[in-house]
């Protein structure tokens, strides 16, 4: 019977490189030649290749197989394992079904396994069952594995973008600048956002002048940046350093080749909507109220273009691609003067007849900075203040040791009480309640336990108290030195914190801004106020300037210590 078997032998490895598994098809062919002399079978048609098997319709040699044995070329199969065959139900049930119906004779395994059409074919629907589930498992966990790299380790997994290579960092793959071609892709972008080059132009300069050419690897490269491929990558998040997948997005570590703002206004250049700004980037909108109806404060953003060929302004809209007096193309157009806008604005939800007007981010933070500058101080002074305050601490901790043993004594006492209460209620004397009642045994039991209760709260808060005053002292003399720097260089999230900290009840009428301050800063801002009064005693004509050195002098000391 086995002569009049015709085989085809079928090699296969998962990955498509030639630099992984290269001993794989060598060794599985070995395998099957050992078996083809034993056995002196016939095999007119060997095939093999490199390509997964976990997704169907994917293997162009495995078709082949298929095709010979509907032919009638071929009816038996030689292969190193049943998982080099099928690992996905649909090649795996067809091959099934080709075995039960006779048409296939025969699948021969290089390890002695041998499966026909009268043999138990569910251990051959195991194998393929369990190639299946390993590499439907292996996918989650690689999946599992490349989502955590990205959004947890920043990791970019592919190859770099140009301007950047791939590196190794240890067992990290991290990405750095390409000193080669960076610098000059760089320029060529300058080159459209200083408005003397459409995109088209600074791609000639990028190619012709620059002399770029991708970075060459073993099978591509070395060749000038194509149209297609340019307009893609000034598209590209990646250039302000936002890296998307399809697992998320996340601000790489790598060195951005532009602002935000400046990949903004490179989308409105290509005649495109600039990034939108959604309502988590601007500030202030979830701790500010209209200060006329009380309505909520949101935000928006616009774009406006002012079009050098007729000197008209035009507002740049998601379907914008061209002035819309003299229809210039805002590609093509040669210094353009591009304007971007984020204002507060009241919704009108109280009141939909609100006269409130609108007002710029930028305006209101002046607002806020004006605020946060009358109790702006040195960290030479804020150094100064919490020093003091910890001598004052260490004065205290005598009185308060003082308290917490008297407090301590008197839990001990009321414990012991507890406990003679406890005995007297299960004394023999006691039995017919003649000495304490149940009555009486539960109002004085209720009693010493609220005075148990209440004796453990104040020792437990002898210290919290004072170490969240100290606490409290310190987030709020950090506040006064660096509220300005964060106010500038924060985020969206930080701003509101910080006009949050500066007080209740915040409101915004007729472009002033109210507020209600808490007390410390009222405090500092006394004390800043007294300390300037004094300097211009000793520096009179001058405007003063609060530095370490006015410190020295008693009456100052005094002023800002309140002593």
């Amino acid at each position: 019977m086995e002569n009049k078997l015709i085989y085809v032998q079928y090699s296969r490895k998962s990955s498509e490189s030639r630099e992984k598994q290269a001993l794989s098809i060598d060794e599985q062919k070995e395998e099957c030649v050992k078996l083809e002399k034993l056995l002196d079978l016939n095999i007119p048609y060997k095939l093999e290749e490199s390509r997964s098997a976990y997704k169907p319709d994917n293997r162009p040699e495995f078709d082949k197989l298929i095709s010979l044995i509907e032919a009638g070329k071929v009816n038996a199969i030689l292969t190193w394992k049943p998982d080099r065959l099928c690992r996905n139900p649909k090649e795996g049930g067809y091959l099934l079904q080709l075995l039960q119906g006779g048409v296939l004779k025969e699948i021969r395994c290089a390890d002695g396994e041998t499966y026909t059409q009268d043999s138990d074919h569910l251990i051959l629907q195991i194998h393929f069952g369990m190639a299946n589930q390993y590499s439907r498992n292996l996918s989650k966990n690689v999946k599992r594995g490349n989502s955590y790299k990205f959004l947890n380790n920043k990791q970019w997994l592919g190859p770099a973008k140009p301007g950047y290579l791939n590196a190794q960092e240890g067992k990290d793959k991290t990405i750095v600048v390409d000193e080669e071609r960076y610098p000059i892709i760089e320029k060529a972008i300058r080159l459209i956002l200083s408005g003397t080059h459409t995109p088209m132009e600074a791609l000639n300069v990028l190619n012709k002048k620059f002399g770029y050419r991708s970075r060459k690897t073993k099978c591509q490269g070395g060749k000038p940046m194509h149209k297609s491929g340019w307009y893609r990558y000034l598209s590209d998040p990646y250039l302000y350093g936002l890296m998307k997948r399809k697992e998320g997005e996340v601000m790489g570590d790598f060195k951005p080749m532009l602002s935000k703002p400046e990949f903004d206004r490179l989308q409105i250049r290509l005649g495109r909507r600039g990034t939108r700004i959604s309502k988590h980037e601007i500030p202030y909108r979830d701790v500010l109220k209209c200060g006329s109806c009380g309505g909520t404060v949101c935000g928006d953003d616009k774009w406006q273009v002012y079009c050098p060929a007729c000197k008209e302004k035009f507002h740049k809209g998601k379907n914008t691609t061209e002035c819309k007096y003299c229809h210039t193309p805002i590609e093509r157009m040669k210094n353009p003067t591009i304007l971007h806008y984020v204002y507060l604005f009241c919704t009108k939800n109280k009141n939909p007849n609100c006269t409130q007007k609108i007002i710029s981010v930028k305006d209101f933070e002046k607002l806020v900075d004006d605020e946060l500058l009358k109790f702006t101080i040195p960290d030479s002074f804020r150094d100064w203040a919490i020093k003091h305050l910890n001598n004052c601490n260490t004065k205290e901790v005598g009185d308060r040791e003082i308290v917490r043993t008297n407090l301590k004594t008197a839990y001990d006492d009321c414990v012991k009480k507890l406990d003679s209460l406890l005995s007297l209620k299960i004394s023999p004397q006691n039995i017919d309640g003649s000495v304490i009642s149940d009555e009486e045994y539960n109002t004085k039991r209720k009693t010493l336990l609220d005075e148990k209760t209440s004796l453990l709260e104040q020792i437990n808060g002898v210290d919290k108290r004072q170490n969240d005053w100290m606490e409290l002292s310190e987030r709020t003399f950090d506040f006064a030195v660096y509220a300005r720097h964060w106010l500038e260089h924060g985020d969206a999230k930080q701003k509101s914190s910080i006009l949050a900290a500066l007080g209740s009840n915040i409101r915004i009428m007729d472009k002033k801004l109210l507020i209600t301050r808490h007390k410390q800063y009222f405090l500092i801002e006394k004390g800043v106020g007294e300390i300037k009064q004094l300097a211009r005693q000793f520096e009179p004509g001058k405007t003063p300037v609060l530095s370490e050195h006015l410190l020295s002098f008693e009456p100052i000391r005094s002023a800002w210590l309140g002593d």
